[in-house]
């Protein structure tokens, strides 16, 4: 699971410099295992929203041009948006994890 900030500086940069770590540590299968890639403070990109500590916390893109970037860096992953502060997107994650780890589990069981 990836938490990749909307409000970065540079969030595509974020997620390459993770998957470059993720590489460098053990035989390299981590890094070939599936991915849940989640954009955190989705609520970033809607207008009013935020409290006033926050207003200085804005997405330096458009969701479709993040979207697009993310993508084009994503191998075997899934993306998902989600506001943790609103609870947006905050349950399909939840049951979206529950079914990965059953997966692995599942695998493991095999081998």
């Amino acid at each position: 699971l990836h938490l990749v900030d909307a409000t970065s500086a540079d969030p595509i940069g974020d997620f390459d410099m993770l998957n470059r770590e993720i590489l460098r540590y053990g035989n390299g299968k981590l890094a070939r295992m599936p991915q849940i890639v989640v954009v955190n403070k989705v609520d970033a990109w809607e207008e009013g929203k935020g409290e006033e500590w926050e207003q200085g916390l804005k997405a330096r893109m458009g969701k479709e041009e993040l979207e697009d970037k993310l993508r084009s860096t994503m191998t075997h992953s899934r993306l998902m948006w989600m506001s943790a502060k609103e609870g947006e997107g905050v349950d399909d994650l939840m049951a979206r994890m529950a079914m990965f780890v059953r997966k692995v589990k599942n695998a493991s069981d095999e081998n």
